[in-house]
């Protein structure tokens, strides 16, 4: 038996009723309220709320199958044992059929009584706790959904003003409160501003700031601690802020790593509800959610910092590389242009002394092819040194190749390297011509400088391969030296100049600049070299650009 639980009995008969609450039922520990009639039981199951209702069938003013009716009616779940003379149990039956939970029989005795009383608040109390105990797994589980919600938004979401949004509302719903607000510190001013709020309003959340010093927030900063304040009955109220009053409050922290960066709050302005510990174990770990997402979003807008300026240093470094190209190639050039200018001149003066027409449509001729070749050599130099803002276009990447080919094929001549061209037709493909074509130079100058003095064979073989295009680079020169080769496109490798040990100018940045572009493009680019007998540099490209090598 739970001590002091209340017995209404309504009964006509004085005696049955002194018998049982003046003796009976006050020995075995319970409380006792009366009614002697059938309205009087029905306003006191409402007044008193009893936790049984002890009814005798026959009242002078209704019958017990009518009250219990009307209780049924009220969708009250208290408990009924019905009491009845001999000859009664056809009715007590159809009183079972009502709900009644038991019956006694008159004359009864205590023990009898007692016996029935126990059994029923018994299976009373078993109900209540099963059903007290489904409302705490469902309020549990509707928590744990919340919770896990939350998490998943932090992990998914980068959006942080959604986030905290989400969180504070999520802090309204479990706390049952009526409000709720997020406040971070200014690290300038270290005064505490509106991050998110829920219910506040638009009033108070215009120029929501508060001093750390003279608010019970900021108490909550400067302590580190958790604060619940009011809801006890005693219709006081707490400032939030100047003309933001409330009933009840609850404060936790936001600690990021020993360090208070915030506030989470929850409040009721009008309910003179006490927050409960739970509450704010609940809050905290909201509060904890919200510290992760705060901590992400600033690792995240770092990070893309970084990108931006990674992508700013590449795009640089690109640069940077196609000027050294650029001035590698102003030697060949000057001197191309020589030989142009001199066939240029020598024929025109040819044609000025000759009285021979034939003689002289030759000679200008000759003039003409050399002015074309200039013309050429002039437009593919411009495409490869204009520095222009990078742009995927359908292109033509045999023509590609051989415009870069022309810028060194008169070096290659003069080194002494017979090139062969295996092109096959393949498609146009999607892609940064001057960018690929900066690869392909890069390639073809490597490929020169590795047979160098003794001159050899360049193979250059253009191939469509499935969903891609690959262009390979075979030369017969002094090949790639072992000890660099896991590192050949990393920057500053080289066999050239000061850092490779080498006489050729070379800065180490070609390789790894054209492993940029490859990758950047969705391709990819490999080397396979065999000691002094040469090497074959091979790029492959995605036909349909970067987007459909990653579709695919």
């Amino acid at each position: 038996m739970m001590p002091g639980e209340k017995v209404l009995v309504v009964e006509d008969s004085l005696d049955v009723l002194s018998f049982l609450a003046e003796d009976v039922l006050p020995y075995h520990g319970y409380r006792v309220a009366t009614a002697t009639t059938g309205q009087e039981g029905l306003n006191k199951v409402s007044s008193e709320e009893p936790d049984m209702l002890l009814l005798d069938l026959e009242l002078p003013d209704m019958s017990g199958l009518d009250i219990i009716k009307k209780v049924q009616q009220d969708e009250s779940d208290i408990p009924i044992v019905l009491m009845t003379a001999f000859g009664s149990e056809s009715i007590a039956v159809e009183a079972f059929r009502l709900g009644v939970r038991d019956y006694i029989i008159k004359p009864f005795t205590t023990e009898h009584v007692i016996d029935v009383l126990e059994r029923t608040l018994t299976e009373t109390r078993l109900r209540r706790e099963r059903n007290e105990l489904t409302r705490s797994l469902q309020q549990r589980v509707e928590q744990l959904t919340i919770f896990s919600a939350v998490g998943k938004s932090v992990v998914s979401l980068m959006d942080l003003e959604e986030l905290l949004s989400r969180i504070v509302e999520a802090g309204v719903y479990v706390t049952r409160a009526e409000e709720g607000f997020l406040l971070l510190v200014d690290p300038e001013t270290k005064d505490l501003y509106l991050r998110a709020g829920k219910n506040i309003g638009s009033r108070p959340a215009q120029g929501f700031r508060l001093k750390v010093d003279d608010s019970l927030a900021g108490q909550v900063v400067q302590t580190g601690k958790p604060m619940r304040q009011g809801g006890k009955g005693t219709g006081r109220d707490f400032k939030v802020k100047t003309g933001y009053l409330v009933k009840s409050l609850l404060h936790v922290p936001l600690t990021l790593r020993d360090e208070v960066i915030g506030v989470l709050s929850v409040d009721n302005q009008v309910a003179d509800v006490e927050f409960a510990e739970e509450d704010q174990d609940l809050l905290s770990t909201l509060a904890d959610y919200a510290v992760i997402s705060i901590e992400n979003a600033t690792l995240y807008d770092e990070l893309r910092k970084n990108m931006e300026d990674l992508k700013l240093s590449q795009k640089e470094l690109i640069e940077s590389s196609r000027l050294a190209a650029v001035g590698t190639l102003a030697a060949g050039v000057a001197h191309e242009f020589n030989n142009l200018l001199a066939a240029i001149s020598g024929h025109t003066e040819l044609s000025l002394v000759s009285d021979d027409m034939d003689e002289i449509k030759r000679a200008l001729g000759v003039v003409m092819e050399s002015v074309d070749r200039a013309k050429r050599i002039t437009a593919n130099l411009l495409t490869f040194a204009r520095r222009r803002e990078s742009k995927m276009e359908v292109a033509d990447m045999n023509q590609a190749l051989e415009n870069a080919l022309q810028l060194v094929e008169r070096d290659l001549q003069k080194s002494n390297i017979e090139v062969i061209r295996k092109f096959s037709a393949i498609p146009p493909v999607v892609c940064d011509t001057s960018q690929i074509s900066q690869v392909c130079l890069n390639l073809l100058t490597n490929a020169r400088d590795a047979m160098v003095p003794d001159g050899g064979t360049l193979t250059i073989e253009i191939r469509q391969d499935g969903d891609d295009v690959v262009i390979a680079f075979t030369d017969t020169g002094s090949g790639v030296p072992d000890h660099i080769l896991d590192e050949l496109f990393q920057p500053f490798v080289t066999t050239k100049g000061p850092l490779g040990g080498g006489e050729m100018a070379g800065s180490g940045l070609g390789l790894s600049v054209s492993y940029g572009i490859v990758k950047n493009h969705g391709g990819a680019i490999e080397v396979v070299t065999e000691g002094d007998k040469g090497s074959t540099f091979t790029v492959r490209l995605p036909i349909e650009g970067v987007e459909g090598a990653a579709e695919r």
